[in-house]
């Protein structure tokens, strides 16, 4: 038996030290090529996550920071055309998402409203949608967003928007239309999309709804009465444009904004508060949201947007705006004066046509209104605290005197934040320090 385990041993061949030296270089090797596929595959899968709980270090940090509930307005006809392809696309990055309608679809899960459908009954529907978030959620969210199902939004773009605005601000925001003779601040395209500060929605549900004078409840036209409501309560009506006075909520397709040619007898005209931009500068770099983006297109957008990349191009991300006070975020520019008019039906009966379906639209009306450049001053919110309106002359030069160094300071501020003119300035500077 003995002999046996000697015969054993002297059968085994040692590892040389050499041999030893290789076989760990390969193991090393291994290890390495491994680490370095698994790391490329968790980069590129965070890179083009479209999940909510898929985000990069300052998405996620934005996610937290400014929560936002989206609730989409959609009808049962359009549950699996459109509603469906909200709510697997941009609809889940907000941080919670509601489908209104007035019938309940399990599957889908949408909220069944007690509303009738029907262009007529939008308006009762948007009353209805938001008293429903303002029941159940109010205080777990920071804004309120209320969209179209035929509505496209990038959701991270309208986080860095609102970041600097408090969500206690009576603020809300989107792509502003003007009608002076019923809301002088302007209102919001139902079809862009608009958003609700947290206190804009306290005062929708506290007080407007209660005011039948102020906020009618038998008009149907819903983003026009939406703004004379949120004015009735001292809800400023914000400008979303960037600091090139490109628009960030869009009332049409990118096909529409970025091809079409200025035409003057065009309803987006009339109804614009500011200047309608077109072509290659049509819109802001962080847009937010785009209208008549029908079913499946919402998964090219989704595609275009968060998977496509051009080789070698590569998009800096600009730093977080500072945190604004109240009198610097209620610093609203006044519409472009530039032949105003006001838009009416040919239905006598009804006091405004609906621009959020321009089809609908049977003629138009113009009329010439001198006091544009004073809008401005008109549509000026109260402070949140309700300061006394009668200010004396001295308290009034130094508003003025403040509020023109902060448009200086905000002015530079996006100035400094826009990458394509910081490297300009940059290129400037070292020409000159050459020279």
């Amino acid at each position: 038996m003995d002999g046996d385990k000697s015969s054993l041993i002297k059968r085994r061949t040692p590892i040389s030290r050499k041999q030893l030296t290789f076989l760990l270089g390969i193991s090393l090797a291994c290890l390495f090529t491994l680490i370095t596929v698994l790391q490329s595959q968790i980069g590129e899968n965070e890179l083009y996550a479209t999940t909510q709980d898929k985000f990069t270090a300052t998405g996620a940090n934005l996610a937290e920071n400014v929560r936002i509930l989206c609730w989409i307005m959609t009808t049962p006809a359009n549950h699996e055309s459109k509603a469906r392809h909200v709510k697997r696309t941009w609809g889940r990055r907000c941080n919670k998402l509601l489908l209104m309608s007035s019938v309940e679809d399990e599957e889908l899960g949408t909220v069944a409203l007690p509303v009738g459908e029907g262009r007529e009954g939008l308006w009762n529907k948007t009353r209805e949608a938001f008293r429903y978030v303002y029941d159940r959620h109010l205080n777990e969210y920071d804004w309120f967003m209320k969209a179209d199902d035929d509505t496209y939004v990038i959701v991270e773009n309208l986080r860095y928007f609102l970041y600097p605005y408090s969500p206690d601000f009576p603020i809300f925001f989107g792509s502003k239309f003007r009608y002076p003779e019923y809301v002088k601040q302007g209102y919001f395209s139902g079809g862009a999309g608009y958003v609700l500060s947290r206190e804009a929605l306290k005062r929708f549900v506290e007080q407007a709804l209660l005011d039948q004078d102020h906020c009618s409840t038998a008009y149907d036209t819903e983003d026009l009465e939406m703004g004379k409501c949120m004015e009735s309560v001292n809800v400023t009506a914000g400008d979303s444009r960037d600091f090139l006075g490109r628009k960030r909520f869009l009332p049409m397709d990118p096909v529409f904004h970025l091809t079409a040619k200025p035409d003057p007898d065009f309803w987006y005209k009339y109804y614009s508060f500011y200047e309608p931009l077109y072509g290659a500068d049509c819109c802001s770099d962080l847009a937010i949201s785009f209208h008549y983006i029908q079913g499946h297109q919402m998964y090219m957008m989704d595609y275009l947007i968060y998977k496509l990349r051009a080789y070698g191009v590569n998009f800096r991300q600009p730093v977080l705006p500072k945190k604004l006070r109240w009198e610097e975020a209620n610093v609203v520019e006044g519409p472009y004066p530039a032949g105003t008019t006001t838009v009416k039906s040919a239905d006598a009966t009804s006091s405004s046509s609906s621009p959020s379906d321009s089809s609908k639209i049977d003629s138009i009306e113009t009329t010439s209104i001198n006091s544009v450049t004073e809008m401005s001053n008109e549509s000026s919110s109260v402070d949140p605290s309700s300061s006394d309106p009668n200010k004396s002359s001295a308290e009034g030069s130094s508003s003025n005197v403040e509020s023109d160094k902060f448009n200086i300071d905000r002015l530079l501020d996006k100035l400094l934040s826009d990458d394509v003119f910081l490297q300009k300035l940059l290129d400037k500077l070292e020409v000159r320090k050459k020279q």
